[in-house]
């Protein structure tokens, strides 16, 4: 029966998220997919060239997506989704998952889909022992995420991406994950389920490349405005490199961005329901860092007030006028 389930499960799959033009050619992808025996520990996903079979597939099938008029209908959803919550095979639950939402239709179905268990079904993914299927579920979390009424049952999720973004170092992995937390942080309700996360946001913001680095500061910048939250980022310990980040050298969105949050920061540490409570520093804390006695920030500040980008002047000037 199990076998026929999938055989059967397979071909239907195939139709629904393709199309029946390319039906084939992605069956015989998938097919040479499970041929392929695992050796030598190697990952079932990923060819000895280092590419993502399920890249592959996807490619296919975005371009028969946008050559055929796909709908889907109730009953391709529940398809779709039991063999999704049923299947144990990493190649069927990667195609499902780097698919299902680029289907036309799939938008304006966001109701149907809830009403189906469709947002916990996709969350049985984030246990998967592959990186690259948790990584697959939090992509499709975060076009879901676009929905306010998705977005308010997401936030369960929260500690699961998390748990993502500080166990890999790969970025493209950490990557959807900090754009769904990005998201979900707009909303100073779900601050509490990430402030333990902030030192690793941090570590982030100096050892990760541009593209981390922006996400990371889009996180911090929501933090940055919230009281609650402000001793705990300025008591983040952090070491004496962290001013090279202010630098003409750095990408001018990030520099803009890093200064946005100092600034945010600093306003809100110099306030008087900050200021009308005692906080105690750590030596090494961002604090001391950047707004201690011996602090070597306001130079490089009056520095940046010589960029050539009237942003970075702004946001320099801001903190120097309310240094402090």
């Amino acid at each position: 029966m199990g076998g026929f389930f999938d055989e059967t499960c397979r071909k239907k799959l195939i139709g629904i998220l393709t199309g029946a033009g390319a039906a084939y050619l992605l069956y015989r992808a998938i097919r040479s997919g499970f041929a392929t025996p695992k050796d030598n520990g190697e990952d079932l996903l990923i060819d000895r060239c280092g590419n993502s079979t399920l890249d592959n597939i996807g490619a296919l099938v975005d371009h028969t997506i946008c050559s055929n008029s796909v709908k889907m209908n109730l009953q391709d959803l529940k398809t779709v989704l039991t063999i999704l919550h049923e299947s144990k095979d990493p190649i069927i639950r990667g195609t499902i998952l780097t698919s299902i939402y680029r289907i036309p239709g799939f938008s304006s179905n966001q109701e149907l889909f809830r009403s189906e268990g469709g947002i916990s079904i996709i969350a049985e993914s984030l246990d998967d022992p592959l990186n690259y299927i948790k990584t697959s579920a939090v992509i499709v979390f975060n076009f879901l995420s676009n929905d306010p009424e998705n977005r308010d049952l997401l936030v369960k999720y929260i500690p699961q991406v998390v748990k993502l973004v500080t166990s890999t170092f790969q970025e493209f992995e950490q990557l959807p994950c900090l754009r769904f937390l990005t998201k979900l942080s707009h909303s100073q309700q779900n601050h509490h389920m990430l402030r333990h996360i902030i030192p690793d946001f941090l570590h982030l913001l100096q050892s990760g490349s541009s593209t981390i680095k922006f996400q990371v500061l889009q996180i911090l910048i929501n933090f940055s405005t919230n009281l609650e939250l402000t001793f705990d980022m300025l008591n983040v310990p952090v070491p004496e490199s962290f001013l090279f980040l202010f630098n003409y050298f750095q990408r001018q969105d990030i520099l803009n961005d890093l200064l946005l949050l100092i600034g945010n920061l600093n306003e809100i540490q110099r306030s008087l329901p900050y200021r009308s409570r005692k906080h105690e520093y750590c030596e090494d804390s961002i604090f001391v860092l950047l707004f201690g006695p011996s602090s070597r920030f306001s130079s490089r500040l009056i520095y940046l007030m010589a960029f050539p980008d009237d942003r970075i002047k702004l946001q320099a000037a801001r903190i120097v006028t309310n240094f402090g």
